[in-house]
């Protein structure tokens, strides 16, 4: 009975010590469930603290495991800090998908409150239309009513592009409206006063600027050429008793007919340049030539898609201000600036200001209304170079140049 009463005490007090290390096996595997869903949510953080309960209850299984998911937790808090800083580069720079694709891996730590904010303040930028969209859309409107000339509408459009990377190209269009309106104000003043070869050469120049510009500058120039004749023919001396040869009668029609032709001729060679000066040639006679406007915005459009050729005209608007060929630098320069993205616009709008300023020097004193004219458009243009950020090789260029580019500086 002794024996049988030994047995059952002794028996009782191993199960009471057996007790509480089940509870603990019990408890620390249940936290090493919990750290599993921790680690599935990506929530390194809670994993390690899960762990490292379960290594204070079970050393010898969970020691390690706490060790390691702690190293992680470390090195992943590290990287957070680098992935924080390209966050707020990108949101800054308005990319705003790359900055919640990066802040989104910031999951747990004390950066993840802020990542958060981050990221509700991309997300909300990503719901509005962005600046540069909303620009692009007014530009293409502006630049559609500019090729129709409907210049009231290009310049409500163009006044509406506020980003910063279509600014240049919004304000080179209201530069050529403004152009425009001041050259044919100034052809009609000099019509009206009788000086039809001063007329005559504005009106060309408005032509080359916009053919479908409003006041219709091809007509004008039609009827100032008609006026021009006659005037030279009154002036001539009367000469006795030979008789003068009648002035041969100017076909018009015919005029117009080769230029088309030698455009057709010239585009279908790959020749868009050449296409397009035939076009011109033939909008110049009668601006309203159905067949000339197409194909000029056409190929026009050819061009500017056609990033090599107009890295040509650049390099041929370059060559040609060198050679003082002026107006062929201009033509050249101008199809440049014509282009949708070039990325040497700066260097365009100086050679662009240079040539239009050598043609303003070596005019005589008896034009001093167009130079006049083409000192106030090449300081137009120099400052369009400097909000391109263009610095001259001042080695290279004429001091007499260099002086007009320096008061392009201060003024506004």
């Amino acid at each position: 009975m002794r024996t049988i009463r030994a047995w059952l005490i002794g028996a009782c007090a191993s199960f009471a010590l057996l007790t509480p290390a089940v509870h603990a096996d019990n408890q620390a595997d249940h936290l090493r469930d919990l750290a599993k869903q921790a680690h599935a949510q990506g929530a390194l953080d809670q994993e390690a603290e899960y762990l490292c309960q379960a290594a204070s209850l079970d050393p010898q299984k969970y020691s390690k495991k706490c060790e390691r998911a702690r190293a992680e937790v470390a090195r992943q808090l590290d990287e957070f800090k680098g992935l924080l800083g390209t966050g707020q580069f990108e949101l800054q720079h308005k990319d705003y998908q790359g900055a919640v694709r990066d802040l989104s891996k910031i999951r747990f730590g004390p950066l993840a409150q802020q990542a958060q904010a981050l990221i509700a303040e991309a997300k909300s930028a990503l719901a509005q239309p962005s600046a540069d969209a909303a620009g692009a859309a007014a530009l293409n409107l502006a630049l559609a009513a500019y090729q129709q000339g409907d210049f009231n509408t290009a310049v409500s459009q163009a006044s509406q592009v506020h980003s910063p990377n279509l600014q240049s190209k919004a304000q080179q269009l209201l530069t050529n409206i403004k152009v425009y309106q001041d050259t044919m104000s100034a052809g009609d003043a000099l019509a009206n006063k009788g000086d039809y070869k001063g007329a005559e050469e504005k009106y060309t120049f408005a032509v080359k600027i916009n053919a479908n510009g409003p006041g219709n500058p091809a007509d004008k120039l039609r009827q100032t050429d008609a006026l021009l004749q006659k005037q030279t023919v009154a002036q001539q001396p009367v000469q006795e008793p030979a008789a003068k040869p009648a002035q041969p009668k100017v076909n018009y029609a015919a005029m117009v007919k080769s230029d088309l032709a030698q455009a057709s001729a010239d585009e279908a060679r790959g020749d868009l340049k050449g296409a397009l000066q035939a076009f011109d040639s033939a909008l110049a006679l009668d601006g309203r030539q159905a067949e000339a406007r197409a194909g000029r915005q056409r190929v026009l459009s050819e061009l500017q898609k056609n990033k090599k050729e107009l890295e040509q005209s650049l390099a041929d608007g370059v060559l040609s201000y060198y050679a003082s060929d002026f107006a062929h630098a201009n033509e050249a320069l101008s199809l440049y600036l014509s282009g949708s993205d070039m990325r040497s616009q700066g260097v365009a709008h100086f050679y662009l200001a240079a040539s239009l300023l050598s043609q303003a020097i070596l005019a005589d004193s008896r034009s001093e209304g167009q130079a006049s004219d083409l000192r106030q458009k090449a300081q137009q243009q120099f400052q369009l170079a400097r909000q391109a950020r263009y610095n001259p090789v001042e080695t290279l260029i004429s001091p007499k140049i260099l002086a007009e580019w320096a008061k392009s500086e201060s003024e506004p």
